[in-house]
């Protein structure tokens, strides 16, 4: 069906203009506005108010500019404003060379406007990308920061465990010591006095070492495995 009012966007119905409202085309054919257009694309797809034809879109600026559509807007313009005449007078005083000249400009402009928009919305599509990879760093970059917490932690109760195991050496050790004392006084007795002696001394010195290796046993069963911390796994 021919459009009664071409010169108007057939979605919100304002004529067409040289900045948000520039008429375009869509592969399917039909054409509306850039804003129209715009405001169609959902999640990197525009579907054709016309004919319902699916497109994959990110912006306006994708879809060609319908420089003929401008042409008949601008001619309809011209009659606008000379009223009684058909077609709008051309320019006199330059001669049909340099006419020719001119129109070949534009033509060579036309194209690179065309060219730029191509590349400011595949610029767009860019940006797009450099902020989903914006944000998977900001979440890796959260989730390295609670790592380092969660080692922190970890650090101060092998500190701790570290600190329990040394106190706990010491006292073996001084047991370790006390028996081996004692096994040279036993060598060095002579009378039944220093025998009795020597023998509850070495009895307090055994009940000692004996709760030791029972409070090793029990704080520490398995030395292969520690108990108070977690090995941080990034």
């Amino acid at each position: 069906m021919m459009d009664v009012h071409p010169e108007e966007c057939s979605l919100c119905f304002n004529n067409y203009e040289d900045n948000l409202l520039r008429p375009r085309t869509l592969p399917c054919g039909h054409t509306f506005c850039s804003q129209c257009i715009d405001n169609a694309i959902k999640n990197g797809q525009l579907t054709c108010p016309r004919c319902h034809a699916q497109h994959a879109a990110t912006a306006a600026t994708q879809f060609s500019i319908n420089y003929g559509m401008e042409a008949l807007i601008r001619k309809l313009k011209g009659i606008e404003d000379v009223p009684g005449k058909s077609i709008k007078a051309p320019a006199r005083g330059i001669s049909k060379t340099l006419r020719s000249l001119v129109q070949e400009q534009k033509s060579i402009i036309s194209i690179l406007i065309t060219s730029c928009e191509e590349v400011l919305s595949q610029l767009g599509w860019y940006r797009g990308q450099l902020g989903d990879w914006k944000t998977h760093h900001l979440q890796l970059q959260d989730r390295l920061y609670a790592l380092v917490e969660q080692n922190k932690s970890a650090m101060k109760l092998l500190e701790l465990e570290d600190t329990s195991v040394v106190d706990i050496t010491t006292q073996g050790e001084e047991g370790k010591t006390q028996l081996q004392v004692m096994v040279g006084s036993l060598d060095t007795v002579n009378t039944a006095q220093e025998v009795d002696t020597t023998i509850d001394t070495a009895h307090e010195c055994k009940m000692k070492v004996e709760d030791w290796l029972q409070k090793c046993q029990e704080l520490f069963p398995d030395v292969k495995t520690v108990h108070t911390s977690v090995k941080v796994r990034c």
